[in-house]
Formats: C-alpha cells, sequence, structure tokens
C-alpha cells in the first residue's frame, strides 16, 4: 500500500511519458482478489496493434509458470491479470554500453516505450529492466493496486531478464524458463546458484557463508535428491560461498528448481495467502441455533495433491480430523463454556521448514455456550482487523472482546523469531483499537500473534519503506 504522496507521485511520472493504458484483462481468477496472490502481467514496448501478441504472450507464460513445480501444486492460491499497456514505439532500448560483450551486441536503438525497459543495465547486455519505477507503480496504482507481483515483458527476441521488484523477460524464444527464473529472484528472494560476482554474494535461502553441514540452513534436505552443500567455484571469493545443488532452475533454464528452492517458493506462497477461504457460522456476533446440533462448515483453498491437514479440537480435545465440516451435536458440549477450534496446517514433503508449524498454521476459534435446553449460542472468539496493510510507520489493530479475555500480542518475522511483544493483559468484553507503531522494523513480511485465552491466532501484514 503506498501513501497518497508515492501515488502522485508515481501517476505523475506515468502521464509525463504520454502512455496510454487500455484496461486489464482477467487471465485466471481463482478466487476472491483479498485471498489470492494477484500476480500482475504488463508488457512494454507493444505498440496498439501489437496488445494482442502481448495478450497471448501474458497467457502463454502464466500459464507455463502456474503448470511448474512446485507453483503447479499451488496454481489455485493465484490470480492472474494482465494490464494492457500501449507504447509509442515498438521494442526494447539497447545502448550499446554492456562491457560483458563486445558491442554492439545488438543493433543500438533507443525506443520510446513505456516503462523504459532497456539492455545493458549494470553493464551486463543480457541484463534487462525496467527504469521508470515511477510508471510502473504509477500504473499499478490506478489499475491494479491489489497486486502481489508484477512481470513485465519486454517486447524484443533479443535474450534477457533480470529479478527485483518485478520481474521482467524478453521474448526471447526461452522467454518462459527466464520469466520463471526470476521469479525465483522477485517471489521467493532466491539467489542465483551460478557466480553472479562477489556484489550479488549474500546469505538467502539457497547462498549461504556457511558450509557446515550439521548447521548449513537446508541441513533437513542434505542427501535428498542430491541436495548437499557446493561451493560456488575453486578460488576466492567464489569458494567462499556456497549452494544447495548442482543442477537447479537457478543455475541453468530447463532445469527443475531444487529442493531448497522449492520449499522457499512454497514457504512465501504461505506467507501471502491463508487457506480458510470462509467459515460458518460467521461472526457477525450470536448466532441462533437448533437445540439439539450445530453445523460448523469450512471453505478451503487446496493444493494439489491436498496436502493440508485439519483437526477439530472440542475443549483441547480432538473430535475430528481431516474433515471440512463437523456436526456438533448438544451430547459433545459441556454445560457452560465451549471452545472449538479448527486448524488447518499443509504438510506438504516439499517443505521441512522448521518454523513452518508456527507461522503458517491457521486457526478458526468459537466459543460456545450450552444450557440445559440444548445449544444457546456460538459465536466467534475473537474478532479483530488490522490496517492499514502494508504499512509504513504505523499500523492500527481494532478488535472485539465478545468476553473478559485474557491475551497476549507479539509481533514475530518470517523465520519464526519473536521482535516485538506488545504486552499481556486482561479485558472486558467489548471493542478496542490499538496503534502499533512500524518505525523500528525493517522493510519486510510480520506475523501479528494474537493469544486469547490460550488460544493463538497469526495474522500477517507487511512493512515497506
Amino acid at each position: 500500500m503506498k501513501t497518497k504522496l508515492a501515488i502522485l507521485l508515481s501517476l505523475a511520472g506515468a502521464l509525463l511519458y504520454g502512455q496510454t493504458v487500455i484496461g486489464v484483462d482477467t487471465i485466471l481468477k481463482n478466487g476472491p482478489i483479498g485471498k489470492r496472490i494477484n500476480l500482475v502481467i504488463m508488457g512494454d514496448g507493444y505498440t496498439s496493434p501489437q496488445i494482442p501478441q502481448f495478450q497471448s504472450d501474458a497467457a502463454a507464460i502464466s500459464n507455463y509458470l502456474l503448470t511448474t513445480p512446485p507453483f503447479n501444486n499451488y496454481q489455485n492460491y493465484f490470480n492472474v491479470f494482465a494490464i494492457k499497456c500501449v507504447s509509442p514505439q515498438s521494442g526494447v532500448t539497447h545502448p550499446g554500453t554492456a562491457t560483458d560483450v563486445t558491442e554492439p551486441a545488438s543493433p543500438v536503438m533507443t525506443v520510446n516505450n513505456y516503462f523504459d525497459t532497456q539492455f545493458d543495465n549494470f553493464n551486463i547486455h543480457r541484463l534487462i529492466y525496467s527504469n521508470n519505477s515511477a510508471a510502473v507503480y504509477g500504473v499499478l496504482a490506478a489499475n491494479f493496486p491489489a497486486y502481489d507481483q508484477v512481470v513485465i515483458l519486454g517486447n524484443s527476441p533479443e535474450y534477457g531478464g533480470a529479478g527485483g521488484a518485478f520481474a521482467v523477460s524478453s521474448l526471447h524464444s526461452a522467454a518462459k524458463e527466464i520469466v520463471v527464473h526470476e521469479m525465483g529472484h522477485s517471489f521467493a528472494d532466491l539467489a542465483d546458484e551460478y557466480w553472479a560476482g562477489i556484489s550479488y554474494a549474500t546469505e538467502l535461502a539457497n547462498m549461504t557463508a556457511n558450509s557446515n553441514t550439521t548447521t548449513v540452513k537446508w541441513a533437513p534436505w542434505l542427501g535428498i535428491n542430491s541436495t548437499g552443500v557446493y561451493p560456488h567455484g575453486t578460488t576466492a571469493p567464489e569458494n567462499g560461498w556456497f549452494r544447495p545443488h548442482q543442477n537447479c532452475k537457478m543455475r541453468y533454464l530447463n532445469s527443475p528448481f531444487c529442493p531448497v528452492c522449492k520449499e522457499a517458493i512454497i514457504e512465501k506462497i504461505h506467507s501471502l495467502t491463508n487457506p480458510v477461504d470462509a467459515y460458518s457460522p460467521v461472526n457477525t456476533g450470536t448466532v441462533s441455533v437448533a437445540t439439539s446440533a450445530q453445523w460448523f462448515k469450512t471453505w478451503l483453498v487446496k493444493p494439489n495433491p491436498n496436502t493440508l491437514k485439519r483437526s477439530w479440537t472440542l475443549n483441547a480435545a480432538v473430535v475430528a480430523n481431516n474433515i471440512d465440516s463437523l456436526l456438533v451435536s448438544s451430547g459433545m458440549v459441556n454445560t457452560g463454556n465451549n471452545t472449538l477450534v479448527f486448524t488447518v496446517m499443509d504438510t506438504t514433503a516439499q517443505s521441512k521448514s522448521s518454523t513452518h508449524p508456527s507461522l503458517h498454521s491457521y486457526s478458526v476459534v468459537w466459543s460456545v455456550t450450552k444450557t440445559t435446553v440444548g445449544l444457546q449460542e456460538i459465536k466467534q472468539q475473537l474478532e479483530f482487523s488490522v490496517y492499514p496493510n502494508p504499512a509504513s510507520d504505523m499500523m492500527n489493530l481494532s478488535y472485539t472482546l465478545p468476553e473478559e479475555s485474557k491475551m497476549e500480542i507479539s509481533i514475530y518475522d518470517v523465520s519464526g523469531k519473536p521482535v516485538r511483544d506488545l504486552g499481556r493483559s486482561g479485558g472486558q468484553a467489548g471493542e478496542y483499537r490499538k496503534e502499533i507503531a512500524l518505525g523500528d522494523l525493517t522493510a519486510g513480511i510480520y506475523f501479528l500473534r494474537m493469544t486469547v485465552n490460550g488460544q493463538t491466532i497469526n495474522h500477517k501484514f507487511v512493512v515497506y519503506k
């Protein structure tokens, strides 16, 4: 989410170029925009007569991406949209300034395209990127502000691609593979598994300076599908940095993602989505129910194959597993207050992350009251909202306690490390609002953890700077 000033500046940047956006196409719609990962594809260097070609390119590339493991297992978690941007001229700029090839490696040209997409960035000929970020974000703000990931297709047959804030690819014959590789960078924050230079060496999910097989970050994968600890080279500084595999898509196109990279992609998918699409009874207050029994239902976004483990507990005792709905009879509950909890977690064998159970376990909690005549009322344990999300310096937490409750509030980073304890207290039934300062947090994904009467709910939020 951008500030109003940032949006205005972005829009101004786009308007200065005098470009035209002629609409947004829906390529794939698996669910509500607020409950899916929204992949937005835009083209640069497509003139008005070439927009049908862009539509075809966007559909083909997104289909290829979402049929590539492990994206194919989580295709239901994605929506795909294409923003049709018309450039005054066709093609991508070739400055002829790269130092890694003998220039001109391709005809030198300057193209008036929408996002100033060009080759030769950072003196690398194949490094194609869109350099007018104001125009990029302006188009997104005006046409699809709920984006999660952006791919830009540069209308050139020359080989090129890059990751960054958005993934960029040319239309080379390998474009589909290039996009999947660059999504590894932009979406899952993966490193190249070839040696790109010391300036790109950093600690990431698939890159480390730690060669200890006991403590290396991908230790659970060692020995599985040729996963190991491989140096990037034989001389310094390459030999001081290590990758998990010798044949991964982050090193070679047309290879599969290695197990470590698959895990990183899956963890990213879970950080952006909640598999619980909806549930009933809803949290709109007291629900009138029959005295004999009450259905509790959930609707889930399921991977393929379905690896979601589902559990129903009533007063901390497991009453059912791996079913989406549960019929609770009056005879199952105690007179007085009861707590019913539905919990779901992805048990895919493609993730061995130690923080997965704590970060990506999702619960729906109901308070069930029974009197001598049967079930009388069922209500959600906690109703809350967090806004704005993403946030920069300040975030608001609003919540409603249906009854006197003990609660704890804390913030965790994506590794599961606690970064802020917001206090432990008791509260009377009622509505509450709390301002949470975020100025000391770096940009990234965090989880707000609320524990109410022993039941924990995690809510993802994003900090941007």
